[in-house]
């Protein structure tokens, strides 16, 4: 499910642009999710607005370009025999089948009472995790995703405190790092785009550029995957007009970003490159 949330409607008193009503949603999920979060680390689309609004703090320009919600995990709570599938039926979500003739595994669907706001909850794994643990935190009857090098995005999360309600997520320079290492894989440009341009948000908007771009530098020297996202800049960030400035000038499409960078192009193809250049 879609939408889109640029941060330049109105505004409130503090200068920050009033919450999107999308975030009924996922604090309903941490709500209903709670005793489950320390196992859970919170990825995708809506990690880029917990930086701006929660971390960072007064940025005025907000991402949203989904409102489904991921979480990824790696272990399980050592004693608990209630899983996420249980606890979700129990709260009356719906139920997105995989398969139009089983009723298993299916992704959870949370709704919020009034009005017709819902999203998909789902969750991500590496595929070295172990299946048991699959089944004691989230359970057989849930779908969960497996993708190549996710365990990145799993290492040394951050905690952001979130309306009262604590979440773990990625450090903004994994973060970013593992966009600049999978968007190409990712099928269909308008997900490459999406990818790209939440990398572009974070090395614009972070307060501490300058450890941030470092950070990132040395997991390109240091990991295993570096070489992986220093052949991507390489191919996609060759010079301003490249692929990758012009999927990241595609992904602000009528994003306020575009009223405070007068050649997104150009900042974004130096910004990137210097990652490599250090």
């Amino acid at each position: 499910m879609q939408s889109t949330w640029n941060g330049s409607s109105k505004k409130k008193e503090n200068n920050l642009p009033e919450k999107p009503k999308e975030l009924q949603l996922l604090l309903k999920v941490l709500d209903d999710l709670h005793d489950f979060l320390p196992h859970l680390i919170l990825v995708g689309g809506w990690v880029p607005f917990l930086y701006a609004r929660y971390l960072w703090k007064g940025i005025r320009h907000e991402p949203l370009t989904t409102v489904d919600i991921d979480f990824g995990f790696k272990d399980a709570p050592a004693r608990k025999t209630e899983t996420i599938a249980d606890r979700v039926r129990k709260k009356g979500y719906g139920e997105h089948h995989v398969s139009m003739d089983r009723s298993v595994p299916f992704v959870p669907v949370v709704r919020v009472e009034k009005g017709d706001l819902k999203a998909d909850v789902e969750f991500i794994t590496a595929p070295e995790t172990p299946e048991t643990v699959k089944q004691k935190l989230v359970g057989r009857e849930i779908k969960v995703n497996e993708i190549e090098d996710f365990e990145l995005l799993l290492e040394s999360p951050i905690k952001i405190g979130v309306e009262g309600r604590n979440v773990n997520v990625p450090k903004p320079s994994i973060f970013t790092f593992h966009k600049l290492l999978t968007f190409s894989e990712r099928k269909g440009p308008d997900k490459r785009q999406k990818d790209l341009y939440y990398a572009y948000y974070v090395l614009f908007f972070d307060p501490d550029k300058k450890q941030l771009a470092q950070e990132i530098s040395d997991h390109i020297s240091k990991l295993k995957q570096g070489p992986a996202v220093k052949q991507n800049i390489e191919k996609y960030f060759e010079d301003p007009y490249a692929k990758g400035p012009t999927l990241i000038v595609e992904g602000t499409g009528g994003s306020a970003m575009r009223m405070l960078v007068p050649d997104i192009r150009q900042d974004a193809y130096e910004r990137v490159v210097s990652l490599i250049e250090k």
